[in-house]
């Protein structure tokens, strides 16, 4: 699976070890993170190396975070990026927000917060990445016929099950038919519903990765896709009359 690049962007040094450490990358899938103290080095930087992802703090000595991003919006419009400040006056959040910034926070930065920001906007670029793949495979595959459209969705879903909620107009979207028609052509293929099939897929591959990881229980809960453990441990007991922790003793 694709992993990500992120940049941070902040001239004290104090604010991005907080970040650097005050975030799971690994849980999000992000590969590395690269770091500078200005907006130029952040300019050179995003032309040298893939960024998918930039925080920036709005105030910053030699050009302010708002200059970078109207530079990124330029140069490399498919960047996604978050800015903090320190200021509670709107009007930066607004200027940013117009810029095309997809979110904002107030220092000090909500660890939490920022880390569901960027699970949204991972999962966004996800999504606009499949949809590109999809569309391109949809010119010489056989998503014409019923057989080929449910397949092409479960491709979509195994490959997409840590981003989160899989929506069913998202992902009707990336196929090109309407919601009600990608519901009722994969009842009539398959003898269940969509949101059946991506519970018990979700459930499935949790308990390969009970029986044969190590994973603890919430690294399982965020690959599988469900936001907090204590809903993934009621709903594997309802599929499967064991909690998680039962299922990996009674495997091993």
């Amino acid at each position: 699976m694709r992993r990500f690049h992120v940049l941070i962007t902040d001239d004290e040094e104090l604010a991005i070890l907080g970040l650097e450490e005050g975030i799971d990358w690994e849980a999000l899938d992000v590969e590395k993170v690269c770091k500078c103290h200005s907006k130029d080095t952040a300019m050179r930087m995003l032309e040298r190396y893939p960024i998918d992802i930039m925080i920036t703090d709005i105030e910053m000595p030699n050009g302010s975070g708002l200059e970078l991003i109207r530079w990124v919006r330029e140069h490399c419009p498919g960047i996604h990026v978050v800015f903090y400040t320190g200021h509670a006056d709107f009007s930066y959040a607004q200027e940013a927000l117009r810029l095309g910034a997809d979110d904002y926070l107030l220092k000090p930065v909500p660890y939490e917060e920022l880390t569901e920001i960027l699970r949204r906007m991972i999962r966004k670029i996800r999504i606009e990445e499949k949809t590109v793949d999809f569309s391109e495979l949809a010119e010489d595959c056989t998503e014409g016929t019923p057989e080929g459209l449910v397949e092409q969705v479960k491709k979509m879903i195994a490959e997409n099950l840590s981003v989160g909620s899989l929506q069913r107009d998202e992902l009707a979207a990336m196929v090109h038919v309407s919601p009600g028609h990608l519901s009722r052509v994969f009842r009539k293929e398959t003898g269940e519903s969509l949101s059946d099939y991506i519970l018990k897929k979700r459930i499935a591959v949790a308990k390969q990765l009970l029986a044969k990881t190590n994973l603890p229980i919430t690294g399982i809960t965020q690959r599988v896709g469900i936001s907090y453990s204590s809903y993934f441990t009621k709903i594997f007991k309802e599929q499967t009359g064991m909690t998680p922790q039962e299922y990996r003793q009674s495997r091993r």
